[in-house]
């Protein structure tokens, strides 16, 4: 399936006690749909509060679906935040098969808030624009992240490679987009976080760039509510 939701009510996708997730509430909707015990497997897990465009998932059935009549079921079931966009036969697992993984996180460039931008983080006009494209230049590569991870995350290696990282300024629109093999826990959010600080010349850039992440601890963390997965790329 590729499913589609607004995380910001949400305890994240990975079902967890005494919280509500994506992943809880759609097995329980397809359990009562397909009247079978269902695992859904999605690309990743978003953190809580973070929203996605595009999210692979993929669940084994027994049952034989006929593709037009289950989305209409499904999505009767769903809540408004969360629905099917479309529904495939596949043996690809959404995890294990993934490639590439692209994030978007949103900001708006004003003084004041704005009624109509509520998705977005509000950023000061006086940010150092130039500098923050340079530290997106910075990124591109096989790094080590780990000073990009959030205390609780646990991975056998913390080498990731990313393939592309820009800002893109349209109107008051600030956008930054990245698209890599793969994140840590809320890595994205720890580079939004830095770039910020960096914007601000509240972090030195050339001592950032001199560590190339070695040494590099990183103290900010972007809220999650501005942060969507956009697409997900494989074979």
């Amino acid at each position: 399936m590729i499913v589609q939701y607004d995380g910001r009510k949400f305890s994240g996708w990975q079902r967890q006690e005494n919280a509500v997730t994506i992943q809880q509430i759609l097995e329980e909707k397809l359990q009562i749909l397909l009247k079978q015990q269902v695992v859904c497997v999605a690309s990743g897990r978003t953190d809580a509060g973070v929203s996605a465009y595009f999210q692979p998932v993929h669940f084994e059935c027994e049952r034989e679906i006929e593709r037009d009549k289950f989305l209409h079921s499904i999505n009767g079931l769903l809540p408004d935040e969360i629905k099917v966009l479309s529904v495939v036969e596949s043996d690809i697992h959404a995890r294990f098969s993934a490639k590439k993984k692209t994030y978007v996180y949103k900001m708006y460039v004003s003084k004041i808030d704005l009624p109509l931008y509520s998705s977005a983080l509000r950023v000061e006009p006086d940010l150092d624009f130039k500098l923050m494209r340079k530290f997106c230049h910075l990124l591109v590569g096989k790094h080590d992240f780990l000073g990009f991870r959030a205390s609780g995350g646990v991975n056998e290696t913390t080498v990731r490679t990313i393939y592309s990282a820009k800002l893109v300024r349209e109107g008051v629109n600030l956008t930054f987009y990245i698209t890599g093999d793969g994140f840590l826990y809320k890595m994205v959010r720890n580079i939004v976080g830095t770039m910020l600080e960096i914007g601000k010349h509240k972090l030195d850039f050339d001592e950032v760039k001199s560590s190339l992440f070695k040494t590099f601890k990183a103290k900010h963390t972007a809220k999650p509510e501005h942060l969507f997965l956009l697409n997900v790329e494989y074979e």
